[in-house]
C-alpha cells in the first residue's frame, strides 16, 4: 500500500461503538414516531400517478 492511499476498510473504534450500540439498543418513540412521518411522506410523493390531462397542457405549443 502506498503512503498516499486511504485504508477504506478502517472502521473508527467512535463507530464500532455507535454501531453495537445501535444494535442493542431498540429505537425510541420519538425516532420510531420520526421513521413514522417519513414513511407516509416518502408514499405521498412517490406514490403519485400522473394526471390524464398533463399532456394537453403542452399540445397547443
Amino acid at each position: 500500500m502506498n503512503e498516499q492511499d486511504i485504508d477504506k476498510a478502517y472502521v473508527s473504534p467512535y463507530d464500532k461503538f455507535l454501531a453495537k450500540f445501535d444494535h442493542e439498543h431498540p429505537l425510541s418513540e420519538s425516532q420510531l414516531k420520526e421513521i413514522k412521518t417519513y414513511q407516509r411522506i416518502n408514499a405521498l410523493r412517490d406514490g403519485t400517478t400522473k394526471p390524464a390531462d398533463a399532456d394537453d397542457l403542452w399540445e397547443a405549443f
